[in-house]
């Protein structure tokens, strides 16, 4: 059973749960043996796009350049990034007859359900027993199996937080996993709603190698551009920046151009455009590959992510790392690293109007856009993956010295 921080109980150095701003000393550094760190995460091998896929595919690939690292995932297509990662891919077993069972059984689990009996029956288990020393799960499900099967440590990472439902429940009651989390946000509601703390926090990263102010950009308009990326979804605030391009006209936007990159009800978005009337004003560009993305944050005067909640905001720090303007919410995952008129322009969710005023805002300053962008990119090179994974890797060795 979980029985709370339990490295703190042994006495065992946690990571650091505050991002350093200067250099950080890593005590993996300092060993000359290496761990093997698995990760399970059905999708991260296949997938392109998710944020918690591209967590596990980039601290995954860092992790490998300083430990031997796995990856348990779904048989299919790999990823350009997991296709070249040093990391071993070890392709999860599904057969016909687990899929059909599971999907009468428990459909609404089956998608998760299905790899972890075919890990169970194809030998996968045992792999993780002789190979690991430590494996980090993503989902409450796989971590509920995994840690009550397996004899090495197992780690769940936190990205946001179950507020209710069985995830909570499962992994406050009947989990044996090691806890951490991705932000000092999702930090305070572990403690709310588990009434403990974690046991570390690994933040995501940003791939300033990728993301950088030097990226071609994908289009030139003579109107200041905008740019969105993200779901297509109400917590992202993506219908709030539609309304308040139509409540800035006459009020300094009039001229803007809002484009939108991600995926999901792309009918929803083109009936809130028709309402205001914007057509002429707003492109829909769909989905596009995450390698892409670079070139649509050089090529816009400020991206714009009003999000309801983030437990981080990955678009806000690859926007500052390729240099451009960031127009943000004041919610407490953002506001870890984002300082009004510093880093970002903040604004309170669900409030067009205030985006209105920060967008003509932007507009109207070329000088408080090169301030931005210049602090945004300065944050942006303190959240690297590299570091990230370091951060990982000493979490992992406290674990393995305390057991």
């Amino acid at each position: 059973m979980s029985s709370g921080n339990r490295l703190h109980q042994r006495g065992v150095e946690t990571p650091q749960t505050e991002h350093d701003s200067g250099d950080v000393r890593w005590r993996v550094d300092e060993r000359a043996e290496e761990l093997s760190i698995g990760m399970y995460y059905r999708k991260a091998g296949t997938r392109d796009a998710g944020g918690v896929v591209m967590y596990v595919q980039e601290l995954l690939d860092a992790l490998s350049a300083h430990q031997s690292a796995y990856l348990y995932t779904e048989n299919g297509e790999l990823t350009p990034k997991m296709r070249t990662t040093d990391a071993e891919i070890v392709p999860l077993s599904v057969t016909g007859a687990l899929d059909s069972l599971s999907s009468r059984v428990l459909p609404g689990l089956a998608e998760t359900l299905v790899p972890l009996l075919g890990a169970i029956r194809d030998g996968t288990i045992r792999h993780m027993n002789e190979t690991l020393d430590v494996l980090v799960t993503h989902n409450y499900l796989d971590d509920l199996v995994l840690s009550n099967l397996l004899d090495v440590p197992v780690v769940r990472v936190f990205h946001g937080f179950e507020r209710t439902g069985l995830g909570t429940t499962a992994h406050g009651l009947l989990s044996d996993s090691y806890s951490i989390v991705n932000s000092v946000q999702t930090s305070a509601e572990f403690v709310e709603e588990l009434g403990h703390e974690p046991d570390g926090i690994v933040y995501p990263g940003v791939d300033t190698d990728l993301f950088h102010p030097d990226a071609p950009p994908v289009f030139e308009r003579d109107a200041p551009s905008v740019l969105f990326v993200g779901r297509f979804v109400e917590s992202k605030g993506l219908f709030d920046l539609i309304d308040a391009l139509a409540a800035g006209r006459g009020g300094g936007t009039e001229d803007v151009h809002l484009s939108i990159v991600g995926r999901g009800d792309r009918e929803a978005v083109e009936r809130r455009v028709e309402q205001h009337g914007l057509e002429s004003s707003v492109t829909i560009v769909g989905s596009v590959p995450h390698d892409d993305l670079p070139g649509y944050y050089t090529a816009a005067d400020v991206v714009c992510s009003p999000s309801h909640y983030e437990s981080f905001g990955m678009v806000n720090m690859e926007a500052m790392a390729c240099g451009t303007p960031v127009i943000t919410t004041t919610v407490d995952g953002v506001t870890e690293y984002a300082i009004d008129r510093e880093t970002a322009l903040l604004v309170p969710s669900e409030s067009p109007d205030a985006i209105a005023d920060a967008i003509a805002t932007a507009v109207d300053s070329p000088e408080l856009r090169t301030r931005l962008a210049t602090q945004g990119r300065a944050v942006a090179e303190r959240y690297s993956w590299e570091q990230s994974s370091k951060r990982l890797a000493d979490l992992c060795f406290d674990i393995v010295d305390g057991n």
